[in-house]
């Protein structure tokens, strides 16, 4: 059997999976602002001098493409792999909870017509990766596999960042960053991925 592939690459994803999330978060934060840190923006000198001795709590997101094994295929799959939840483990000893998200669409134009949202809880025993199937159409989708790593209800998702993110400051939150940017790469460069870009979580401020 063919595997499943996708028609977008994780950054089109991630433009899809922040607006939602971000209204989310809003219930919970008044101040709900999504990053995709460089060290030497958000690390710079004159984020230090705007937000040195700001405290806040701290969300990521890993953006993942819904996969196809055919354009008629009704399933969509999604892939939690190794590296991801690594970067999750390590966010978590951080105080940074990290979920990942997947637009449920098949096409471009369900993509941009404001699809439905997975959010999925990435804290696992296991570092074993895994794949979701989704059984999608016109009006709602059915979990097949792997319902229990998803997120019934954004109430749930609120309430894991409520009991899991630590209140953090701007340096704890780069040093983090690096942490968890390094796991996903791969531990001792035993994932092909150490060789590559890795990741790279979008990161929410949440004050």
């Amino acid at each position: 059997m063919a595997s499943a592939t996708s028609y977008i690459g994780e950054h089109t994803a991630e433009f899809v999976l922040i607006p939602p999330l971000k209204k989310i978060l809003h219930r919970r934060f008044e101040s709900v602002t999504p990053i995709f840190p460089w060290m030497t923006r958000e690390g710079s000198n004159i984020s230090f001098e705007l937000h040195g001795n700001d405290e806040f709590r701290l969300l990521g997101l890993y953006p993942r493409r819904p996969k196809l094994l055919s354009a008629n295929h009704p399933s969509i799959f999604i892939k939690i792999n190794e590296q991801i939840l690594f970067g999750a483990k390590t966010g978590l000893e951080f105080g940074i909870p990290i979920i990942g998200g997947c637009p449920i669409a098949s096409d471009f134009w369900e993509l941009g017509n404001d699809p439905s949202c997975l959010w999925i809880n990435l804290e696992s025993d296991t570092l074993a990766s895994f794949e979701i199937k989704v059984e999608s159409n016109d009006s709602s989708y059915l979990i097949k596999t792997h319902s229990e790593c998803v997120f019934r209800t954004d109430e749930e998702l609120l309430e894991q960042i409520d009991n899991t993110a630590k209140i953090v400051d701007l340096r704890m939150t780069l040093d983090a960053i690096k942490a968890i940017k390094m796991q996903s790469r791969g531990l001792g460069g035993y994932f092909p991925m150490a060789f590559m870009g890795g990741y790279k979580p979008v990161y929410f401020l949440l004050k």
